[in-house]
């Protein structure tokens, strides 16, 4: 019986050390005659994670309007608004209907619906429109206008509504009723040839400043609009035999006034991300129970740095890498249906400011590295992105004090602003070892015979 138990372990230890034995490569005239060329793959390499707060960004004139908001358990509660303004119709139309015989139908606001949205769209949503107080304006030589960034309202809603849509299949609009009373007076306005708020967008401007769109509290849902907003009135005139159906639009004026104002409230999170921008502007992984959060929309980033790599040029007889891949993986328990991933993720070069640098690239194409997103249905095990980091590895590791400059993980540049998929990336520490984050490294090493 001993002697069994001696032959099978015997044979599982041969068995473990074939596996794990360096491969040699003859590798003929490349170098010096009689010397071993090994391959050597390591996926040891410390990465260090933290999670970087982002004080503001621009929203405007991304051609998205974000309705909504919703409470996430582990980023916080998010809401948003959107601000804009409006040009009257055409001088063509003001002037036909001033002579036409009309009666008021209504007034709306009518937004198209892309398919993307966040949350829960079983429910509905709230919505309210009101006028804007002041005049979207920006500052003295600013550009663009930012999510921390809003103007004054009146208190009341012009228009009101709640609303269950589906985006992904039926729902391509929503259609906000607004005030009878504000639509009969654009409608007097429009055939009085003499108003002067009528006929330029300028003047236009000084009587209806612009419009907010917001929800409440109880929104669970953030829906994603293109910014082809339009204010219909519609009206009916008086034809031969039947009432004519009608209408005039006040569209989108200058699409530089078209913003989103993004607010987070994490006083209630207990998993430490409640202190960031707070007291931190970046926390360790080791402080937030080994985990990381991305979701640049919130304004909180992965930063993901290797500051053990250097220690590759300590290896005996190392010669250089060959190849690197980085492979990030979400902890488990924390995305769902309802939560999801982002289906793609960019590496930015960031330094010791933390600022966003050029996006990291293909080796062998040049385009955007957008991680390759694997879905593991049945386990969740083998879920993850991965990503060739191969020329910014070696790059890196001729540049000792560029090691904890690192990487920030941000959905793509054109939809940062407004794409809310998230999410919560583990360490390489024991307590998370099947949702860790790996950085694995073939590298070459050249041995004496």
């Amino acid at each position: 019986m001993h002697s069994r138990s001696f032959l099978f372990i015997l044979l599982f230890i041969s068995i473990y050390i074939a596996g794990c034995q360096k491969v040699d490569i003859q590798y003929g005239s490349q170098y010096v005659d009689n010397q071993y060329t090994q391959i050597i793959k390591v996926d040891t390499f410390s990465t260090s994670l933290s999670t970087i707060y982002v004080d503001s960004f621009p929203t405007s004139a991304t051609g998205v309007t974000l309705l909504g908001g919703y409470t996430d358990t582990s980023f916080g509660r998010i809401d948003t608004k959107c601000f804009f303004d409006l040009q009257p119709p055409s001088y063509a139309a003001t002037n036909a209907l001033s002579y036409d015989s009309t009666n008021y139908d209504s007034l709306r606001l009518i937004l198209r619906l892309t398919k993307s949205y966040y949350g829960d769209t079983t429910k509905a949503l709230h919505l309210d429109v009101r006028k804007l107080s002041e005049q979207i304006i920006l500052p003295q030589y600013a550009s663009n206008f930012y999510n921390n960034q809003q103007f004054a309202t009146s208190s009341t809603p012009i228009g009101s509504g709640d609303f269950v849509v589906n985006p992904t299949f039926y729902t391509d609009s929503i259609s906000i009723k607004l005030s009878d009373a504000f639509g009969k007076e654009l409608l007097s306005k429009l055939r009085n040839p003499s108003d002067v708020d009528m006929q330029s967008s300028s003047n236009f401007l000084y009587y209806l400043n612009g419009l907010q769109i917001s929800s409440n509290s109880n929104a669970n849902l953030i829906l994603n609009c293109n910014d082809n907003i339009v204010m219909r009135l519609s009206y009916s005139k008086a034809g031969v035999d039947t009432l004519e159906k009608r209408h005039v639009d006040f569209v989108l004026g200058n699409k530089q006034h078209h913003f989103n104002n993004i607010t987070v409230n994490r006083a209630n999170l207990k998993n430490g991300l409640n202190n960031i921008g707070h007291y931190d502007s970046i926390i360790s992984s080791k402080l937030l129970n080994n985990r990381a959060y991305s979701q640049y929309a919130s304004g909180v980033v992965t930063k993901i740095s290797f500051p053990s790599l250097s220690e590759l040029l300590k290896v005996p007889y190392y010669i250089k890498i060959l190849s690197a891949r980085l492979k990030i993986v979400p902890v488990r328990g924390t995305y769902d249906t309802y939560f999801f991933l982002p289906p793609t993720l960019t590496l930015a070069n960031t330094n010791q400011t933390n600022t966003v640098g050029p996006i990291l690239t293909s080796p062998t194409n040049g385009q955007a590295e957008t991680g390759n997103l694997y879905l593991d249905p049945t386990y969740n095990d083998n879920t993850g992105y991965s990503y060739d980091v191969s020329n910014y590895i070696k790059q890196l590791i001729t540049n000792p004090l560029g090691n904890n400059y690192g990487l920030l993980l941000l959905p793509s540049y054109s939809s940062a602003s407004t794409e809310f998929s998230r999410i919560v990336v583990g360490d390489n520490t024991v307590n998370t070892k099947t949702n860790a984050t790996k950085l694995e490294i073939y590298y070459l090493t050249v041995q004496p015979q």
